[in-house]
């Protein structure tokens, strides 16, 4: 259908929904989002505390300048000056010795990032000789490259490379098990490389910092579309035959639409659909061999300053990040990513832990009081990006013989990215591209010229 249609009805609130809500409309389609939870954003979201009444994050979302989509997302809703960025990530071993990366924005890239790597004294000098060698091949891969490695694990990879276990430990894990939600041994190689290619070594832009400066529920706040409607659960989408006629409410109330977007996680989406429509339609056929990946949010109230930068990752576990919440530090919130192993354990020990661990990286909290806390953990988070998992992510728009009207949006779907909130925006912007075959999609940034000349050698 080249003309807007008539009406579009998108089941799903969070990142994928709302960036489909807001392409359409600007189509001139009239769209209605339905949203289970009591504010939008989904997983990257806001709930109110049952005890205290206070808004607080899922878990702490950060973006990246290579993050196109989702920039431009914050920009079509007017949240871009919500976004607060640095040119510098700090970290703290279990010393608590800090170390930067910094960015040097007047150099391009990959230069911008080579003296203070060169220095990062977080790793001797074997190790940072080490990284210098797979930075390069991973230069000579370029795009196309690791495009091509989406079967090959990442720790075959580094074995190829000749990478040592301690690098991998110290510093891969670190930035993959934040940035996939999984390990690097387990990663897709092409996946892995894409964090470091297209975060660090193309653009200079890329390796900004960018953390929202309010909830994120406030920063959808102004989010330009008409009818969106909260608290509002969907029992079923009502189909003629094989196709997609529109969705009857939990109350009853039956909304018609030419398309209906599913922009859930595919669990939800999966349980809307009759069965004997699924095992037609092909988009459906793998996606139990997603594996799910948890992670864990902790919000920390102290009676005193103890957290002194915006942010820090961690070099030591359990905790990998903390983030001021804050003015002050006295707020903080800690992030788990790949929390399997924390599933289980009671609040009190997981507290323990993570009160001895913060103690003992933050000189400032050593003395310092937990008034309260609070514990969030996101069960089904991610999927994770295993070697293969494109085999099992479907297109967002039906195949032939597929189910005629419907279109799936989330960051299980295929974007070209892992499940992260650009993949999320990118598969709001190809469901809005399926329903109306204009292009909404944003560029990746260019590749610099002195990351193409060394690609040569």
């Amino acid at each position: 259908m080249n003309g807007a249609p008539k009406r579009v009805v998108i089941v799903g609130g969070g990142l994928a929904g709302m960036a489909a809500g807001v392409a359409l409309e600007r189509t001139g389609a009239v769209v209605t989002i339905l949203e289970a939870r009591r504010s939008a954003g989904g997983r990257a979201g806001s709930y109110q505390h049952p005890l205290t009444g206070e808004v607080l994050d899922n878990c702490q979302h950060v973006l990246l300048g290579c993050c196109t989509n989702l920039i431009d997302f914050f920009r079509r809703i007017g949240a871009s000056d919500l976004i607060r960025w640095s040119d510098k990530v700090w970290f703290v071993d279990a010393q608590a010795q800090r170390h930067v990366l910094r960015a040097m924005d007047y150099l391009p890239a990959p230069l911008h990032l080579a003296l203070s790597a060169a220095g990062f004294a977080a790793l001797d000098i074997s190790q940072r000789l080490a990284l210098a060698r797979a930075m390069r091949a991973m230069l000579r891969l370029g795009r196309k490259g690791y495009n091509r490695l989406g079967n090959v694990s990442f720790g075959t990879w580094l074995a190829h490379q000749h990478q040592p276990a301690s690098l991998i430990d110290q510093f891969y894990d670190l930035v993959l098990v934040s940035a996939l939600n999984e390990r690097a041994a387990r990663v897709s190689a092409k996946y892995a490389i894409q964090v470091f290619y297209d975060g660090m070594l193309a653009n200079r832009r890329a390796f900004m910092m960018g953390v929202p400066n309010v909830s994120l529920e406030r920063l959808y706040a102004k989010l330009p579309c008409r009818d969106l409607r909260l608290e509002t659960r969907v029992a079923e989408v009502r189909f003629a035959g094989n196709r997609a006629l529109g969705v009857t409410l939990a109350d009853g109330q039956s909304l018609d639409a030419d398309y209906v977007i599913l922009a859930t996680n595919h669990h939800a989406a999966l349980r809307l659909i009759p069965d004997e429509l699924v095992a037609g339609d092909g988009r459906f056929a793998k996606l139990g061999r997603l594996e799910s990946v948890p992670i864990l949010g902790a919000h920390l109230w102290f009676d005193r300053p103890v957290l002194h930068l915006p942010q820090v990752a961690l070099m030591s576990g359990p905790l990998q990040w903390l983030f001021a919440k804050d003015a002050a530090g006295t707020a903080v919130h800690g992030v788990i990513s790949t929390a399997r192993d924390w599933t289980g354990e009671t609040r009190e020990k997981t507290i323990e832990q993570f009160l001895e661990q913060i103690r003992q990286v933050l000189p400032a909290a050593r003395l310092a009081v937990c008034l309260r806390h609070c514990i969030v953990m996101e069960k089904r988070a991610t999927f994770s990006p295993l070697p293969g998992v494109d085999e099992c992510r479907p297109q967002q728009g039906p195949p032939p013989g597929g189910i005629q009207g419907l279109i799936l949006a989330g960051d299980y779907t295929q974007t070209g990215w892992p499940a992260t909130m650009e993949g999320a925006v990118r598969s709001g912007y190809l469901a809005a591209e399926a329903v109306t075959w204009r292009r909404f999609l944003v560029d990746d940034l260019p590749v610099e010229w002195p990351a193409k000349v060394l690609s040569w050698f």
